[in-house]
């Protein structure tokens, strides 16, 4: 049996991070070292959520405008410097209230 948490950290977290990723290259021009400082991975691991090797799972974040829409507003929050990880709670939250996680 896995735990919602688990379904998060294996699918969701990957697509969220992915979907971030791509917001900091394309929206913000930053490079591919730049969002690993700002995401505290690897920049190995920022190429392969920018070429979709991981984080598959992004259309489904896309078809939410609600998800959307904290994703974009974390987004900005992490170019700035004052995200506070624990609002990613609420993503969670709520994608687990409109689907099946």
């Amino acid at each position: 049996m896995k735990f919602p948490c688990e379904e998060i950290a294996n699918k969701i977290l990957p697509a969220i991070r992915a979907e971030i990723a791509v917001k900091l290259s394309k929206d913000y021009g930053l490079k591919q070292i730049e969002i690993s400082k700002i995401l505290g991975i690897t920049q190995g691991a920022v190429s392969h959520y920018l070429t979709s090797f991981r984080g598959k799972e992004r259309k489904m974040l896309n078809k939410n405008p609600e998800i959307k829409k904290l994703i974009d507003e974390m987004t900005k929050k992490l170019v700035k410097g004052n995200f506070d990880g624990r609002e990613f709670c609420s993503i969670c939250q709520k994608l687990r209230a409109s689907s099946n996680l």
